[in-house]
């Protein structure tokens, strides 16, 4: 009599790697979408350049040099620039409100019943999203850096594009957590679109995506460019630029690692406490 035969069973990580996959292949289907906006998301630099263009013009004008705090024009093109990358990986889109809507309207009953991690399902179709966006950025973002090519006048060793590299990863860890601990609020707070504005543009602010951070007070400096944030965008940026000495890059590293995982342990309460409470119908 034959033997019947067996399934081997997949391994745990399977089923993560179908979501990616599946996830990245819808995202495809909508690649013109992606280039549109890859194009498009250019259009507030242009404006935010002409801004300091004329900022610094009119230093020169009155006398008041050709640099704002170390760094001159080039510096702060280039900034401006490499933020688009950093943010690239650091930025969420839509994931809070993903995470409140299945909170309040019960479809987290969906993922609670299935055999994985809530968490860990957020990260990789977040994580195919950028896939996608950075196969497009691929086309798109070069001829834009071609344009603005005099402004980088420094030329990064290899040290400092390992580092960027790290700080990318981190940027990315520090995004999806802080985005996650935020839309887990929901399981407290029936309505919370208002302080997840709050919350957004703080981020904003306080990662150095609207101005460098060694353009604030420098009694804030200290406090300010050691919070998360800063590894969102800032320290990204000027990691690449040579802003950052190498021998402290391995201990700016270590604190940006040591901020994802706390962040990331901080999520895993989080979502014990809030699953403990949670109650919903339907979904």
């Amino acid at each position: 009599m034959d033997t019947p035969a067996t399934v081997s069973p997949r391994p745990g990580w399977w089923k993560y790697w179908v979501i990616l996959s599946t996830r990245t292949q819808e995202d495809m289907a909508y690649r013109v979408n992606y280039v549109v906006g890859a194009i498009f998301r250019f259009l507030p630099l242009v404006t935010t350049l002409y801004l300091w263009m004329a900022v610094y013009k009119s230093r020169g004008e009155t006398g008041g040099g050709t640099e704002i705090a170390g760094w001159t024009l080039g510096n702060m093109v280039s900034y401006y620039a490499f933020v688009y990358i950093a943010r690239g990986f650091s930025s969420m889109p839509g994931m809070t409100r993903d995470i409140c809507v299945d909170i309040k309207d019960g479809a987290l009953n969906r993922y609670l019943v299935k055999p994985m991690s809530y968490f860990w399902y957020q990260v990789v179709y977040r994580l195919a999203h950028k896939l996608v966006f950075w196969l497009v950025a691929l086309f798109t973002f070069p001829p834009i850096f071609w344009f603005i090519r005099e402004a980088f006048t420094h030329r990064p060793s290899v040290l400092e594009v390992a580092a960027f590299v790290a700080s990318l990863f981190i940027a990315f860890s520090i995004g999806i957590c802080f985005n996650f601990l935020i839309g887990l609020l929901a399981f407290w707070f029936t309505e919370i679109s208002t302080f997840l504005f709050v919350i957004m543009v703080m981020e904003f602010f306080l990662s150095g995506h609207l101005i460098p951070l060694n353009l604030l007070p420098a009694a804030a400096q200290p406090f300010l460019n050691y919070l998360p944030f800063a590894f969102e965008a800032y320290w990204p940026c000027t990691i690449l630029m040579g802003k950052v000495p190498a021998g402290e890059l391995g201990g700016l590293l270590g604190l940006g690692l040591a901020w994802a995982v706390s962040l990331f342990l901080a999520c895993l309460v989080v979502w014990r406490l809030g699953v403990k409470r949670y109650s919903a119908v339907g979904g």
